[in-house]
């Protein structure tokens, strides 16, 4: 039997998803459009002697015909581009599958908190920061209808909310910097209220993404 064929959009890093793929026998491919992350995708293929194709692509064109795939994954790639071409690389996912395809994708929810952990809003639902290299880093985030809207051509197969709670970042941060965030709060509240939940913070910085897992119908 000819093996299923996956693409991974987003491929690149030091430990790529597609090795999990290829223990289960997928022929796999792989885009990015990063060099460097490539290339220690790469690194570790080669010495974990892995079979896997990966090329420079970008997932808002992505360079293969269509319906060539049975199978499309991505993961935390897509929050670094703009909420408009998220749309277009999902458009482009849809189009490289085969019909009754399946795709695993997901995005950040606005459930996410504080907003300015992730930088400053220049559009909206669109956060910009320096990452360690001090570079200018997007994260676009969704609300529930609106990544609704993103998978609206696709059979929604399942749907879930994962929240990840920022321990690290909670543990760290002063009464002084808690009561600069009273204005992001998620439910409105007194300054009283809000300097009393300082000791429950732990339970409010929180990192929500959305998944989906989809299947093309036609």
């Amino acid at each position: 039997m000819k093996p299923k064929r996956i693409l991974d959009c987003g491929a690149g890093g030091q430990v790529p998803p597609l090795a999990l793929f290829h223990q289960h026998g997928f022929e796999i491919w792989g885009i990015d459009i990063s060099d460097e992350q490539l290339e220690k995708a790469r690194r570790f293929c080669a010495e974990q002697g892995l079979k896997i194709q990966l090329q420079r692509g970008d997932m808002r064109s992505i360079p293969f015909r269509n319906a060539s795939f049975d199978y499309v994954f991505e993961h935390y790639s897509m929050c670094h581009l703009s909420k408009k071409d998220v749309g277009l690389a999902i458009s482009e996912m849809h189009r490289v599958l085969k019909k009754q395809g399946l795709c695993f994708l997901g995005v950040i929810s606005t459930d996410s908190w504080p907003k300015s952990t992730f930088g400053q809003e220049k559009e909206s639902g669109e956060f910009w920061r320096e990452n360690e290299n001090g570079e200018p880093t997007l994260h676009s985030m969704f609300t529930d209808g609106e990544a609704d809207k993103l998978v609206s051509a696709w059979e929604v197969v399942s749907k879930e909310k994962r929240v990840q709670y920022m321990l690290e970042v909670s543990q760290k941060i002063t009464l002084e910097e808690w009561m600069a965030l009273h204005g992001e709060a998620r439910e409105e509240c007194s300054r009283r209220i809000w300097k009393a939940k300082y000791a429950q913070r732990m339970n409010e910085f929180r990192y929500v993404y959305t998944y989906f897992f989809l299947r093309k119908l036609k």
